[in-house]
Formats: structure tokens, sequence, C-alpha cells
């Protein structure tokens, strides 16, 4: 068990860690609890290691990204996009 203050990705940080399983009592944030799952090979060291290399992706920021610049290459706009998918 590790607990922290630092912003945590549950999904990122468990495959940094090789998918083995986590979990995370994030109801206090300056106090996030995390857990490798029952029968996981991770140590408390590789977790500890793991959360000080850890650096959270904002799934929606990095996936509202993406769609910008992809309209960017098209050369189009959300509107228009939308109007063609609709």
């Amino acid at each position: 068990m590790v607990t922290t203050l630092k912003e945590i990705n549950l999904a990122q940080l468990d495959k940094e860690l090789g998918s083995q399983g986590l979990c995370a009592d994030f109801n206090d944030p300056n106090n996030k609890i995390i857990i490798v799952a029952d029968n996981s090979t991770v140590t408390e060291a590789q977790l500890n290691a793991a959360i000080t290399a850890h650096i959270a992706i904002d799934e929606l920021d990095a996936k509202a990204e993406a769609k910008a610049a992809l309209l960017t290459r098209l050369g189009i706009t959300a509107e228009e996009a939308t109007l063609l998918l609709g």
C-alpha cells in the first residue's frame, strides 16, 4: 500500500506496472491510497518507484487535443465534422 498526494491516472499507472491490477481510494485527495491487487507480483518498492516516476495523463484532454489536431489537418471545424457525420 502506498499513500500519495500526487495526481494519479490509475489505468495508466497499472499499465506502467505491467497490467497486474491496482486498487485505489481517492476519497481524500491529499492521501490517495493505492494497493496492488491480490496475486500481483508487483512489490511495494516497485509501486513506490512507479508512482514517483508517474506523470498522469488526462485522457479526456488528450482525446480533445487529438480531435482538434485532426480537424486542423483536415481543415474543417468541429461543427462541419458533426454535419458530415450526422
